[in-house]
């Protein structure tokens, strides 16, 4: 069978799986890179051999590419992790090709491509989360110059607050922020219904509830209040929403939370940083890593892990420059 034909098959399949639009997203992404490596043919794909493969891997680890989003930046080599995506996306195409009779060999599974190191964690500080939170109440990160300071409409100021403390309280995904409706928010418990990555039982992911903090709740209350001025807040109505009432997008969040961060000082602003900061200070405050592992919405303890030993660390160097003992040299 034809490349094209298999990817379209390949990704039908993948769609009534339950795939997320991101997942599908990402294969789709990937594959047409090879499309585009291997044009203008289009090869069957038992005739795609691993010199073929190791040639197109070969290019991405030496091209640069320009990154998406809104921002005007400059062409860049992709990441290790990204090459290892396209890698496993490779490796599912031909698994199911192989499953439905349409390819005789596994390819991908000839070439080995580095492994890449696990990305280093950095939460942020109590100090850079006030930071944060004070930019966002005085000056305009939608803005489209960062060094324009304008006086911020209130229902920006209470939305980026609410939605600050939410990401921080909570660590949920960029993803299941945008996705969140009012219905999905319980603020008398002090709840929210969280929509993870699967689309699964007739278009509904994979949910989880997440707890809310008193002040999160606060904002999130006050917020709300203050679109009732202006907008009808239906029960689907997005939680979290634009000027003009439209429900954010992922790519939109991550660009506002680094405009805000460069206005607050603080680097490499974006959405699962905050997923980090939330992991981690949950352990250092005596949290468990199973009720972790479900606040977070993970299929596996090997992340949460990960965020343990960072946590311990802390606690370690904490009593080294805390002991008694060492300090008064008994």
């Amino acid at each position: 069978m034809q490349l094209s034909t298999a990817i379209d098959g390949f990704l039908l399949a993948k769609t009534v799986a339950g795939c997320s639009p991101n997942t599908l997203r990402n294969y789709r992404h990937a594959l047409h890179r090879l499309q585009a490596h291997l044009a203008p043919g289009d090869p069957d794909l038992d005739d795609i051999t691993p010199d073929h493969l190791r040639a197109f891997f070969a290019h991405l680890m030496s091209a640069r590419f320009k990154p998406g989003g809104i921002a005007d930046r400059p062409p860049k080599p992709l990441s290790a992790k990204t090459i290892q995506n396209i890698h496993i996306c490779l490796r599912s195409l031909w698994t199911w090709a192989i499953a439905e009779g349409l390819a005789d060999r596994h390819t991908p599974s000839a070439v080995t491509i580095p492994k890449p190191e696990p990305p280093d964690i950095q939460p942020l500080t109590r100090d850079q989360v006030k930071a944060l939170l004070d930019a966002a109440t005085h000056s305009a990160p939608w803005s489209t110059s960062p060094d324009t300071q304008t006086a911020l409409p209130r229902l920006q100021q209470l939305r980026d607050a609410a939605l600050l403390r939410l990401l921080i309280d909570t660590g949920i995904r960029a993803s299941e922020l945008c996705n969140l409706t009012i219905a999905d928010l319980d603020l008398t418990a002090g709840a929210a219904r969280v929509t993870g990555k699967s689309r699964l039982n007739a278009g509904h992911g994979k949910q989880r509830t997440v707890r809310l903090g008193a002040r999160t709740r606060r904002a999130i209350w006050t917020y709300h209040a203050e679109r009732k001025k202006t907008q009808q807040l239906t029960p689907d109505a997005p939680a979290f929403a634009t000027r003009d009432g439209q429900p954010l997008n992922r790519k939109n969040l991550r660009t506002h939370l680094h405009r805000l961060g460069q206005r607050a000082g603080v680097p490499h602003v974006h959405p699962h940083r905050f997923r980090h900061t939330f992991a981690i200070n949950y352990l250092r405050n005596g949290g468990d890593i199973y009720t972790l592992q479900n606040l977070l919405g993970h299929t596996s303890l090997e992340m949460v892990r990960r965020y343990l030993a960072l946590a311990e660390a802390d606690i370690s160097a904490a009593h080294r420059r805390a002991s008694p003992v060492d300090n008064w040299r008994l």
